[in-house]
């Protein structure tokens, strides 16, 4: 029995069954097996979903695997082929792209032809090409629960039946983990508890992040209880890093933690629009010097200027740059423009106009994860009362031993400074700022950078029926932001 898949190639499916044997988990490839999807979702069903020979024991000629057919820091990109030839010495094997996936190719030859060559580290065998045989490994896992043969094939049954209709299809961490036997989680995404102000919860959390996405999980943090840069740290006689730093750190192990060999994971973290980090937040993200430049020439409010200032670098031409885009724009008066075209002429002057190159500080920061700014209902109304708002957090500074005690056990199960001023402890007002200017910053860093967005978490709040448990949303997870 073979098969076709792809650019009409077959795939000898004897041989297949007698590779899945090795693998107790994989149900074998039966006649009546026909749904492997297409496109976008054929692929994400075989590089996410599927059980793979990782280890390559069963890997030969002519075998079908999902690659990473480019490879790239931050956005490497997968694709399906099959091997042509493997070089285990080397570690290496050559591989033909499906035609589909050869658009990404840097290489002439390799867009041309689809024959690349890659190394074995960066390709998997799936030995799961239908969805049939996900959706029995699945019903499989889930049955297993069951305490007689008898009642773990009845459940077998009526799950399989769901799951292959397609009347319930589960999450994606349910596709890839039910059945498989590995140590992975079965919850697509998490939010976690509020950071608790001290390096030992910091290092704490991030370990607790570090270990979900390893698992699979997407997180999603709200770091609104760590306190502001340049706040006393009475513990080591020096001045905190700040917020924003601190939830850098966090969002690096995006980048540190892969899933499944192919995809990164995903956080979202958040920050409260009462925190004195808020502005610095915001434009953290910024990656368009023209909008930092707009921000600094268009607001009033000084800590908006000074943040954009920072983040903001400028390269002075060089002697000989001078000089190339002088001579470019003298071109202007020539007819036909020398052979320059007006947009290039234009860029000259404004370089020379500029007298150098506006790019950004931290290019790379925070783009480990989306972020958000939660939003009260106190700043709101400030917004459309054209009033000020004031960015507050606990007055850690002016704690006796006996208050530090209690902040340090309990500032991170409230994590809301209106709160913890209710029950009785003071809050210092680091300043004051007019609500329309922040509201501003937010929609025009949103605009040109699709971040931040927002969360209306006092609304969150009023509705979720975590109430009734005792409970309140803290955060969401990636997925549930407004963007």
């Amino acid at each position: 029995m073979s098969i076709t898949i792809g650019e009409k190639r077959t795939l000898n499916v004897e041989s297949l069954n007698e590779d899945i044997k090795l693998f107790p988990p994989v149900h074998p490839i039966t006649p009546d097996m026909k749904l492997t999807h297409k496109g976008v979702s054929r692929l994400v069903m075989l590089d996410r979903y599927t059980f793979k020979d990782t280890e390559k024991i069963t890997l030969s000629n002519g075998d079908f695997v999902v690659l990473t057919i480019k490879e790239d820091p931050k956005f490497p990109a997968r694709g399906l082929g099959f091997i042509q030839a493997i070089d285990w010495e080397n570690k290496t094997a050559t591989v033909l792209v499906e035609e589909e996936f050869r658009g990404v190719l840097d290489d002439p030859d390799e867009s041309t032809t689809g024959i690349i060559k890659r190394s074995l580290d960066v390709m998997e065998k799936p030995l799961e090409l239908f969805y049939e045989q996900i959706a029995k490994r699945n019903a499989t896992g889930l049955a297993a629960v069951e305490k007689t043969e008898q009642k773990r094939k009845e459940w077998f049954e009526k799950f399989y039946q769901e799951l292959v209709s397609m009347n319930f299809i589960p999450a994606g961490r349910v596709l890839y983990g039910a059945g498989a036997g590995t140590d992975v989680t079965y919850f697509n995404c998490y939010v976690m508890p509020f950071v608790k102000d001290s390096r030992e919860g910091i290092s704490e959390h991030r370990k607790q992040v570090m270990e979900i996405m390893s698992r699979g999980g997407g997180v999603g943090t709200n770091g609104s209880t760590l306190r502001p840069r340049n706040t006393l740290a009475r513990g080591v006689n020096g001045k905190s890093s700040g917020s924003v730093s601190w939830l850098d750190d966090i969002a690096k192990l995006t980048h540190l933690v892969e899933q499944g060999g192919s995809r990164r994971g995903a956080q979202m973290i958040m920050l409260a629009d009462w925190h004195p980090d808020i502005v610095e937040f915001i434009i953290s993200k910024m990656q368009n010097p023209k909008i930092l430049r707009f921000l600094i020439e268009n607001t009033n409010d000084e800590s908006i200027k000074k943040t954009a200032k920072e983040k903001l670098k400028f390269t002075p031409l060089t002697i000989q740059e001078e000089a190339m885009y002088q001579g470019i724009v003298n071109y202007k008066s020539i007819p036909g423009y020398g052979g320059f075209s007006a947009d290039i002429i234009r860029s000259a002057e404004e370089k020379l106009a500029t007298g150098g190159t506006y790019t950004v500080h931290n290019s790379e920061f925070l783009t480990g994860a989306n972020i958000s700014v939660t939003l009260t209902k106190d700043f709101m109304d400030a917004v459309e009362n054209n009033a000020e708002y004031e960015l507050r957090f606990p007055d850690v500074e002016s704690y006796d031993a006996e208050t530090m005690k209690v902040y340090n056990e309990e500032w991170h199960k409230i994590g809301d400074v209106r709160e913890w001023e209710k029950l009785g402890y003071k809050v210092r007002t680091y300043r004051k700022i007019k609500a329309k200017e922040l509201w501003n910053l937010v929609n025009i860093c949103a605009t040109y950078s699709a971040e931040p967005g927002i969360f209306f978490i006092d609304n969150a709040n009023d509705m979720t029926n975590a109430q009734a448990y005792g409970q309140k949303v803290v955060a969401t997870n990636p997925c549930g932001r407004a963007a």
